[in-house]
């Protein structure tokens, strides 16, 4: 077996135990579905005739999408928009307390904004921690 031989078959084995493929830092494609990043930053699948199927707030939460709407595993991809939206969510919400919090002056304000904070916080990393294991055993 020669090299040339050996670097044909690594790419194979990659191409088919990976199949998303990076054409550039906003663009992907899971086989014929098409990940690109929109204006916004949100990231949009397409399918190919160029019709928008749905738009993610992540690149990762988008990829597993296209990966579940390929197998039309429907259940899935609606559990990973459910996930996406909730981890933005509370991820957002996590940022505007903890810049409440130490910004008011009032302590039962700032109590219940820290309050906020960490339960906004705590499931803001429980849905990453989802988003994770369902990539990691996805791909």
């Amino acid at each position: 077996m020669t090299s040339k031989d050996l670097e044909r078959f690594i790419t194979e084995e990659i191409k088919r135990e990976i199949p998303l493929v990076v054409v550039s830092n906003n663009l992907l494609f899971y086989k014929d579905i098409k990940i690109k990043q929109l204006k916004s930053g949100n990231w949009c699948l397409f399918s190919k005739t160029g019709d928008k199927i749905a738009e993610f707030k992540m690149k990762t939460t988008a990829s597993l999408a296209a990966k579940f709407y390929y197998k039309t595993d429907f259940k899935n991809f609606n559990w990973v928009k459910i996930i996406d939206f909730e981890y933005w969510h509370n991820s957002t919400d996590a940022d505007i307390f903890q810049y409440r919090r130490k910004s008011t002056k009032d302590h039962n304000r700032r109590d219940n904004f820290t309050a906020r904070y960490e339960l906004a916080k705590s499931r803001a990393e429980h849905y990453k921690q989802e988003i994770t294991s369902l990539f990691k055993v996805n791909f």
